[in-house]
């Protein structure tokens, strides 16, 4: 694995705000970190972000921990943590929020990610990220969204705004063994559930739901981990019996 991030490239980190100020009038370009630890995802989507955003140096990591030397550096002044469909609340994904934020202590996180949802939003915001994008908005809104941060702004989408504001619905799941327990489903899950029933394929269902076949999928196997089902056909004979 390469990592292109060097300790050079970097500003020290007690006078890093004073450091960025001094980049930003010299017109140099400021260092901005794409963690990822797919590495596709990391060569693809850094090679856009600096299409889009050419006023950042972006550098490449599968972590942080791949960099030793950043403990006795400033870091990047704009981390970005692609986490895919991961929770943030997994113990592999908390402890590299934990890592990036003691690394890069005065860094602008954002967090890139597959899962749409205001609970990921707030676990986000209270470890200290200042946006969340989620990966089914259209790149050039994305890269919008990652300026806005990096220009010291905090953004959260309005959909996962309204997902916040609207009443959570309780059903009664009746697993196969006759036992029943109340599971709690968001908005949009809800509305992929409701489709999954009626039988309608993953690209039916996001042209409705107006999402992306990826983001489908994701909430497809939320779905599954909550009813503890193996397929999208239990999941369906599962809350065969639920009033929507």
């Amino acid at each position: 694995m390469q990592v292109a991030l060097k300790p050079s490239d970097l500003p020290h980190r007690q006078d890093s705000g004073l450091a960025m100020a001094e980049r930003a009038l010299s017109g140099a370009p400021q260092v901005a970190l794409l963690i990822d630890k797919q590495s596709l995802s990391r060569e693809c989507v850094g090679a856009l972000l600096a299409t889009h955003l050419p006023e950042w140096a972006f550098q490449f990591a599968e972590s942080i921990r791949d960099i030793p030397e950043i403990g006795e550096s400033p870091g990047a002044f704009l981390v970005i943590l692609h986490t895919h469909a991961a929770s943030l609340s997994s113990p592999e994904v908390a402890s590299e929020i934990h890592a990036i934020t003691e690394a890069t202590p005065e860094a602008h996180l954002v967090i890139l990610s597959d899962i749409g949802e205001a609970a990921e939003v707030r676990i986000a915001m209270q470890a200290g990220a200042r946006g969340y994008v989620p990966a089914d908005l259209p790149f050039a809104q994305a890269a919008a969204a990652i300026r806005f941060v990096g220009d010291g702004g905090t953004f959260i989408p309005a959909c996962v705004l309204a997902a916040a504001s609207a009443p959570q619905r309780t059903l009664q799941a009746h697993p196969m063994d006759g036992e029943g327990d109340t599971i709690h489903f968001p908005r949009r899950q809800l509305e992929v559930l409701e489709r999954l029933r009626q039988g309608k394929q993953n690209k039916i269902i996001a042209h409705e739901l107006n999402m992306s076949e990826g983001t489908v999928k994701v909430h497809i196997r939320l779905l599954m981990k909550k009813l503890k089902a193996s397929n999208r056909t239990q999941v369906a004979l599962l809350t065969s019996n639920m009033q929507m």
